[in-house]
């Protein structure tokens, strides 16, 4: 953004209310929304350097299950 239409912004954003502004917000936020829907991001390798490359997924998904198998079995006990 060029110096002079963020300080013409900054000017216009010191002369709204406060019920201005949450409308503002709003519609930016709508707009955000739109384009994001418009335009999804792509998940192919998104997560791609977030975990270690020795991590098992697979292998961690089934001790995940079998812990939800366990808790199903043996539902916890109120005090």
């Amino acid at each position: 953004m060029k110096g002079s239409t963020n300080a013409q912004i900054t000017t216009l954003l010191e002369t709204l209310s406060s019920e201005e502004l949450l409308v503002l917000i709003e519609r930016i936020a709508q707009r955000l929304r739109q384009v994001e829907e418009d335009h999804p991001q792509p998940l192919y390798g998104i997560w791609k350097g977030k975990f270690s490359e020795d991590v098992d997924i697979e292998d961690d998904l089934r001790d995940i299950r079998s812990r939800w198998k366990i808790n199903v079995a043996e539902p916890p006990t109120s005090a």
